[in-house]
């Protein structure tokens, strides 16, 4: 989604879980995209690494693969991409869920919500089996002060359908 349609007046995080997202709202007419990646390791190259400074914080990055080269791709998204600011909601492999309480709460980590995803890679190779002749993407956010902010609203149903009710 992009991240200026996010209504951060309405954004809710958990009063003792600082990195919890319990309400994400976007404005009036926005809805984020579904990213769906096939494969055993769709988001390969996504996580996070210590940016080291005055004040430590995290650098994040987000993998995508668009598997499509053509008018509409380029003119759609990738010319968005370009110069745009995102955030990305990844649902984690590893869930966490065998936890006795807050069972799910791993399950959707949050990307680019701090200071925004923006283009560090956009490669397009038409001879590349990695992705069908399609394009490579890696979006980057700089200077996030935690090292993770994840979505989760009382209980596991509850934050799927908040996920959900952002996508198109």
């Amino acid at each position: 989604m992009n991240r200026s349609d996010i209504d951060f007046d309405q954004l809710k995080y958990n009063a003792i879980r600082g990195n919890v997202v319990e309400d994400l709202v976007l404005n009036a007419d926005s809805k984020g995209f579904q990213i769906i990646i096939p494969g055993a390791e769709p988001f390969s190259g996504t996580g996070s690494t210590l940016g080291e400074g005055i004040l430590n914080t995290m650098t994040n990055t987000v993998g995508i693969i668009i598997l499509a080269n053509d008018p509409d791709v380029c003119g759609q998204i990738i010319d968005g991409l370009m110069n745009g600011s995102f955030v990305v909601i990844v649902e984690n492999r590893y869930k966490n869920i065998n936890k006795d309480s807050n069972k799910g709460d791993g399950i959707y980590q949050i990307y680019g919500l701090s200071t925004g995803l923006r283009a560090t890679t956009l490669e397009h190779d038409k001879y590349s089996t990695d992705t069908n002749g399609g394009w490579n993407v890696v979006l980057t956010e700089e200077g996030a002060p935690a090292s993770g902010i994840f979505l989760y609203a009382t209980d596991l149903a509850t934050t799927r359908a908040l996920f959900e009710s952002l996508t198109a």
